[in-house]
């Protein structure tokens, strides 16, 4: 290898004036030099749950979800069931959404995400298939879930992960309930 430099590495683009500053940007460019000095709208303003609310874009997610045969949520409502549910509770479910009150139920979503992470914890196949047989899940259920290729959000609402880490489970743990009521 030689010890002579290239010659283009000796010349830099960078010009004489202001050697202590950042190059100034050509007056052609299509970028302004400052930013626009206007106050935003605050979020009340926009429309955007009004869209999100209105009726047929519910109808359009809706019927996407009864075309998906989508599995049951969090909350374990099946498809089937969400019509009469909507029926029911969707004035108001719309109503706290508009004036962003509405609350999901966090305690559901704690004990999923707990699961979740007991499931990741657990690591490998045998352990997971140990740790459900210890728990008192059926041989043949333990198995199908240890081996699962589904991830631990998903997997953490399958039944053998609701059998074997119950509600109770988690009270025998001291965890507190957020609310009472909803749990």
């Amino acid at each position: 290898m030689s010890d002579k430099r290239q010659k283009n590495q000796l010349v830099l683009a960078f010009t004489e004036e202001g050697r202590s500053e950042a190059p100034k940007a050509s007056q052609e460019g299509t970028e302004s030099l400052t930013a626009k000095c206007e106050t935003e709208r605050p979020a009340s303003h926009e429309p955007l749950m009004e869209e999100v609310c209105e009726r047929e874009n519910c109808w359009q997610a809706y019927k996407r979800v009864q075309a998906n045969k989508g599995s049951p949520g969090i909350d374990g409502m099946k498809v089937g069931e969400l019509s009469g549910y909507l029926k029911q509770h969707w004035p108001s479910i719309r109503e706290q959404l508009l004036r962003g009150t509405y609350q999901p139920q966090p305690d559901q979503w704690i004990r999923h995400r707990l699961r979740s992470m007991i499931w990741k914890q657990w690591k490998r196949g045998t352990t997971r298939y140990a740790k459900l047989r210890h728990l008192g899940v059926g041989k043949d259920l333990a198995a199908q879930t240890a081996g699962s290729p589904l991830g631990p959000w998903r997997l953490a609402s399958s039944p053998a992960l609701q059998y074997a880490l119950p509600i109770a489970y988690f009270d025998a743990l001291s965890l507190p309930r957020l609310f009472d009521d909803l749990a």
